[in-house]
């Protein structure tokens, strides 16, 4: 599928488990950039 998003820089909160995390998937096969934010240094 093409979303349109391919180069375009994208704020992910909660992107580093779970449902984020598969928002994050997609968004790079898409060739986006995700940018991933985590509110624990463990999420990192």
């Amino acid at each position: 599928m093409d979303l349109g998003l391919k180069d375009k820089v994208i704020i992910v909160s909660g992107g580093a488990k779970g449902i984020g995390e598969g928002i994050v998937k997609v968004l790079a096969a898409e060739g986006a950039i995700p940018v991933i934010i985590g509110r624990n240094e463990a999420d990192n």
